[in-house]
């Protein structure tokens, strides 16, 4: 979905797109300041949905360790919002989980030096988040199924003060398709490492 699209979809929402079959014009009663705000809230959905119900997998080498005593530092990616499987190593062509490591500040995580070697971090990102009004053009980074979700909330919080009783139908439309994309639990099968073997 595009801005526009997004943008579009939430206007509709609120029974502010068109009147008598055509689109209503910025310099109509308030609307200039209804599309002025889209964006910021928009901004404010997508972080609240792909940090709860549908989050952003994905997948960074780790580079350039700092050395502490005996332990190598590396900095999580700058869009790490939480670590998704952990830490990979690349061992005889194959990738394999590595358990031997702390998570330190939210930001970092250590290896022993004597594990040294090359590693790949998995994790769940914040969405790229388009700065002060994007073009109509411009693409969400948000996953198709989320974005209509995205929409009821922005669409919500524009009618908040002005119309109770849509806002409450909006959010909690809002509220339903949220938790209809909640992620159920999942499995992954493999070896279990020695996860008492840490970084001491």
């Amino acid at each position: 979905m595009t801005y526009g699209e997004m943008k579009d979809f939430v206007l509709q929402l609120i029974n502010q797109y068109s009147v008598a079959g055509s689109r209503v014009p910025l310099t109509y009663n308030d609307q200039a300041d209804l599309v002025a705000r889209i964006p910021a809230l928009m901004r404010d959905g997508l972080i609240y949905v792909v940090t709860t119900a549908r989050r952003l997998r994905a997948v960074a080498d780790l580079t350039d360790p700092q050395e502490q005593g005996g332990l190598l530092i590396y900095d999580l990616p700058e869009d790490c919002y939480q670590l998704a499987g952990g830490l990979l190593r690349l061992e005889g062509g194959r990738l394999r989980r590595f358990q031997n490591y702390r998570l330190l500040g939210g930001r970092q995580v250590a290896i022993p030096r004597e594990a040294q070697g090359q590693y790949q971090v998995e994790y769940f990102r914040y969405p790229q988040l388009p700065q002060a009004t994007p073009m109509d053009d411009d693409r969400l980074d948000c996953p198709p199924e989320a974005q209509p979700v995205v929409a009821y909330y922005v669409a919500a919080h524009l009618v908040m003060e002005d119309n109770a009783f849509l806002y409450a139908g909006l959010y909690n439309e809002f509220e339903r398709r949220l938790a209809r994309l909640e992620e159920g639990p999942t499995a992954e099968l493999g070896l279990v490492e020695d996860a008492y073997d840490c970084c001491d």
